[in-house]
């Protein structure tokens, strides 16, 4: 997708966001990345637009697993999905939330690898989401 593509897509998230902030009273600021820095090891989780939060109420965000931030982030998707490239992805983080949560879900990943090849006994996750799962197959 052409980077202007991706810049009329922040804006929009912006517009949205900015809304929900200040409606929603949440006291927090937000940064919008178009391509973001990709992190050594994880190439393959890069997404298209990062948005990060941070500001006292942050942690609202990640509580309960990050329901309200994956909440945000679907609601972001549908807003201005159609803005974007099928394989483009929006991403939202709180204080390195997402990159904690990924790095449980590889480590996790390789136990439970490790475990089937020495016992041949399947190993079963706890529910998660698709995009969860897609990292637990990746690594």
């Amino acid at each position: 997708m052409a980077i202007e593509d991706k810049i009329a897509a922040a804006k929009e998230i912006n517009v949205l966001l900015n809304n929900i902030v200040r409606l929603g009273g949440f006291r927090v600021k937000y940064r919008i990345a178009v391509d973001p820095p990709v992190n050594p090891g994880a190439e393959w989780d890069c997404p298209a637009i990062l948005v990060d939060f941070s500001g006292p109420d942050s942690s609202l965000l990640v509580s309960r697993g990050g329901e309200l931030l994956n909440a945000l982030e679907m609601i972001t998707i549908e807003s201005v999905g159609d803005l974007l490239d099928e394989h483009d992805r929006i991403s939202f983080d709180a204080g390195g939330f997402r990159q904690a949560r990924t790095d449980e879900l590889v480590m996790s990943a390789n136990v439970a690898a490790e475990k089937v090849r020495k016992t041949s006994a399947p190993y079963a996750f706890a529910p998660m989401n698709s995009r969860e799962r897609r990292v637990v197959h990746l690594a």
